[in-house]
């Protein structure tokens, strides 16, 4: 059974050269976890939820709580089922994609909302949290440091 590193390894390899900018990105951010010093974590889940949160978190729920729920981690992402030995490149290089598409359209949907007339407190946090996170070489973020207009 392949590792975490070795499905980021098979990554790298499929993902050299790319010549576009998802898989220039996915490259960098696979490169980035091979560090075990590094952040691994992003906003990737329950992109639904993300944007409902205008008016607050439910009541009880501390930001770190909502934070815990909406975060993924690329290195146990790695260790599924996506990636498994038996996966094609093709079907390998969509997989892995996802962490780029995810990452972006996070970043998209929040740098929208909190440029608009009174953004949701919870939309603020999570775009504050992205932009310290670009320029803090241990975060995924860094990978989007040239990414991001208008922050």
């Amino acid at each position: 059974m392949a590792t975490w590193q070795d499905n980021a390894n098979r990554g790298l390899y499929l993902f050299e050269g790319s010549g576009d900018d998802p898989g220039d990105k996915t490259w960098q951010i696979l490169n980035h976890i091979l560090d075990e010093n590094n952040s691994d974590a992003y906003i990737s889940r329950d992109f639904y939820n993300v944007q409902q949160t205008a008016g607050g978190l439910p009541d009880g729920m501390s930001f770190d709580q909502f934070l815990e729920m909406i975060q993924g981690h690329v290195r146990s992402e790695l260790e599924s089922s996506s990636f498994g030995a038996d996966v094609s490149d093709e079907d390998f290089k969509q997989a892995a994609l996802t962490f780029d598409d995810n990452i972006r359209r996070h970043i998209r949907f929040l740098n929208g909302v909190v440029h608009q007339g009174a953004p949701g407190e919870v939309h603020v946090a999570l775009w504050n949290l992205i932009l310290e996170g670009r320029s803090h070489s241990r975060s995924i973020y860094s990978c989007y440091s040239d990414y991001l207009v208008d922050a």
